[in-house]
């Protein structure tokens, strides 16, 4: 599952993935960054992978690959939250599939994330 965090903010988007993600979870999730671009243009992207546990399936897999490439050029930073492997995978895989300036922060280290992601 996922929720939309940081929604006082024009300027970033804010993603929390916990547990584990379904396609339909990541269908929902594509819908939130399409309306959420068409109000807003390039924005930053805060992803928090602290509570993530990993995808049901590789039809889930494959809809998060999809999303990312369909994305590839939406976002102007992305900061990835997280911890340990989990933090370099998700580092490695978005650093791939996108053209954003990318940073990994600590679980501790959301703030900075925010702020660092908004350019403050």
């Amino acid at each position: 599952m996922f929720t939309e965090t940081l929604s006082a903010h024009d300027d970033v988007i804010g993603i929390a993935c916990d547990g584990t993600l379904s396609r339909s979870d990541l269908g929902r999730m594509h819908a939130l960054l399409h309306d959420r671009l068409d109000r807003s243009g390039k924005v930053a992207l805060v992803l928090d992978l602290t509570g993530f546990e990993g995808y049901e399936g590789s039809a889930a897999v494959l809809e998060d690959l999809r999303i990312d490439t369909a994305h590839a050029n939406d976002f102007s930073r992305v900061a990835i939250v997280g911890a340990g492997r989990l933090l370099e995978w998700g580092m490695e895989l978005a650093g791939a599939l996108s053209s954003a300036e990318m940073r990994g922060f600590d679980t501790a280290e959301m703030a900075a994330a925010v702020a660092w992601a908004r350019g403050i």
